[in-house]
């Protein structure tokens, strides 16, 4: 039997890929030409991200693309040009209102 995940080990909430950045977890989840980041705090709830702002900095058919991220529908969103691989590489920059910008690499 496996030992239970501990407060701080975050589980996917929306099936994307988590790491972790500043005070939170980042999950990002890439469907097509959309890219949807959600915030988890350390006891797994979802974080509300309204006034929350963010990039996401892709590689996206085998080049570097910059995605404004906006806040909507819990989380944040934004449209790619071209398609996304299932767990894309790059950086997620995320900022807070009125607070300092972290990154999430995956």
């Amino acid at each position: 039997m496996a030992a239970p995940a501990a407060a701080h080990d975050a589980k996917s909430l929306h099936g994307g890929h988590i790491v972790q950045a500043g005070n939170f977890h980042v999950e990002m989840v890439a469907k097509a030409d959309t890219i949807d980041v959600y915030l988890i705090d350390h006891n797994n709830k979802q974080i509300a991200v309204a006034g929350y702002k963010g990039l996401a900095i892709l590689s996206v058919d085998g080049r570097s693309q910059r995605i404004p991220l906006e806040a909507a529908d819990g989380k944040l969103t934004g449209k790619v040009t071209g398609n996304l691989p299932a767990q894309p590489k790059g950086v997620v920059q995320i900022t807070p209102p009125g607070g300092t910008t972290v990154s999430a690499k995956f």
